[in-house]
């Protein structure tokens, strides 16, 4: 994907698209990433995974959490939307992953941000308390190439995310 993101988790993309808004239950990760699709809940979201449902039924959010640099496209059905899906009620976030090639290719990128890059909240602010220490570690690697030309392919992917904060909620 070519745009950039905050979290580098493909599903925010998700609030581009029209008809979407934040649903503001808790807890706000039901569906993609809480965003609902035309005022339905949530979890009403069917996610699918290379066009096989993704979806964590026990807690009604994505299943399965996918790099950003294994997206190769991201699509959000927001109506008319054939019996083929199933389930969904609100609308269909479909990811599409990366597949090998005869050619090797691949990336390794790290992503870093600290609280040089974030504010204080308003209680902090109005009770004169310093800014919150804050770190995200994100570092991510992929590949893909062929195992026999013109008849095997692999692509592997891989994402760590590390954040440490002190910031309580307020």
């Amino acid at each position: 994907m070519a745009l950039p993101t905050l979290t580098r988790n493909p599903y925010d993309f998700v609030a581009l698209s029209g008809n979407v808004s934040f649903d503001d239950q808790v807890p706000n990760t039901r569906g993609a990433q809480g965003f609902a699709i035309n005022g339905q809940r949530a979890s009403s979201t069917n996610i699918l995974l290379d066009g096989a449902a993704n979806n964590d039924e026990f807690t009604a959010s994505v299943g399965e959490p996918i790099p950003l640099d294994a997206v190769q496209e991201l699509s959000v059905i927001t109506s008319n939307f054939s019996a083929q899906y199933g389930r969904a009620t609100g609308g269909i976030v479909n990811v599409v992953t990366m597949s090998g090639s005869n050619e090797f290719h691949g990336s390794v990128d790290y992503f870093f941000r600290n609280e040089s890059m974030t504010t204080r909240t308003v209680d902090q602010e109005a009770r004169g308390i310093a800014r919150s220490p804050f770190s995200r570690h994100q570092p991510a690697v992929s590949l893909g190439g062929p195992i026999r030309n013109n008849a095997s392919q692999f692509f592997f992917a891989g994402e760590y995310t590390r954040v440490r904060s002190t910031k309580t909620r307020g």
